[in-house]
């Protein structure tokens, strides 16, 4: 149930940090959807993020500076942070350009396993 009293954003860190902290996916890399970034451009140009984060230290009104810091709250709630890679996309339900990325990720993941693999035989 949602609860209409916790920022959206807060719940989902909190969430994202109970999911990636389970021991079940230790050892798979992850990829990181960061949703609606159409609605986050005009989000920040209405809101400022240190209302609900002040611990944020960048430009407020800069897209560039409010994604680089949700990438680092996401990338902080992972305890062990030399485990398998963490990558995010910035995506719109629009664009197919995305899953383009999403393959290139996926590629990656596949061959640094397979590289580990090799290195440990």
């Amino acid at each position: 149930m949602e609860d209409r009293q916790t920022n959206r954003l807060s719940e989902s860190l909190n969430i994202f940090e109970t999911i990636i902290n389970n021991r079940v996916f230790s050892n798979v890399s992850i990829i990181l959807f960061l949703n609606k970034t159409d609605l986050l451009e005009d989000k920040v140009k209405q809101v400022s993020i240190k209302d609900y984060f002040p611990e944020f230290s960048g430009d407020p009104a800069s897209l560039p500076d409010v994604k680089c810091f949700l990438v680092e709250c996401f990338r902080k709630k992972r305890r062990e942070q030399q485990l398998k890679p963490l990558y995010h996309h910035f995506t719109t339900a629009i664009n197919t350009e995305n899953i383009r990325l999403v393959f290139r990720d996926v590629k990656d993941t596949i061959l640094h396993d397979n590289l580990k693999q090799l290195m440990l035989q």
